[in-house]
């Protein structure tokens, strides 16, 4: 939970390791912002404000949309192949289910960007979904319902049919819908 203190012997204890395992974690959670390490104190998973988590979907927003028009001038029929094999893992996935939602919606996204041969944008892509998984953890912002299926769905089938226009604006309206759960 935002604010809450986290210690690492109860979580090595629960966990049933070492606190050394549970360190380097701490660390790489630290790295990717989900906690702030505060020496003399401990570990606090850091709040979140809805200020911020509008900027990352901003960013995000524009950022994605570049990506699904690049992938669309430039996928491949293998290509197009993965992206259909990316819908039908996700439509697999159980309802409840929330860390496997967010796994296979990373997934997914990181796809998008990869197809557009842009390194730059892939690069900051990257950089941008750390982000945006600190957003969706802290706010379980998962939308698994049938609308995120279909809007997927649209992203995928405007990338196959190589309209770039029509692929950004799928993957721009996707990310708002995503920003309005946030914002509930």
């Amino acid at each position: 939970e935002p604010g809450s203190w986290l210690r690492e012997q109860e979580l090595a204890e629960a966990l049933q390791v070492s606190r050394t395992p549970v360190r380097e974690a701490v660390r790489q959670l630290a790295q990717e912002g989900l906690v702030v390490i505060e020496p003399n104190r401990g570990v606090r998973v850091p709040q979140l404000s809805l200020e911020e988590a509008v900027a990352t979907y901003a960013v995000r927003e524009r950022l994605e949309a570049m990506a699904a028009e690049l992938a669309a001038a430039n996928a491949t029929p293998e290509d197009h192949a993965e992206l259909d094999r990316h819908l039908l893992a996700m439509s697999r996935v159980a309802p409840d289910d929330f860390a496997e939602h967010i796994r296979a919606d990373d997934d997914f996204h990181a796809l998008v960007a990869r197809l557009a041969p842009n390194p730059v944008l892939q690069e900051v892509a990257e950089r941008l979904s750390h982000r945006v998984m600190r957003v969706k953890t802290l706010t379980r912002d998962v939308n698994t319902t049938a609308l995120a299926r279909a809007q997927h769905a649209r992203i995928v089938s405007a990338i196959k049919s190589g309209d770039p226009t029509a692929a950004g604006s799928a993957m721009a309206e996707h990310i708002r819908a995503n920003l309005a759960i946030v914002k509930e």
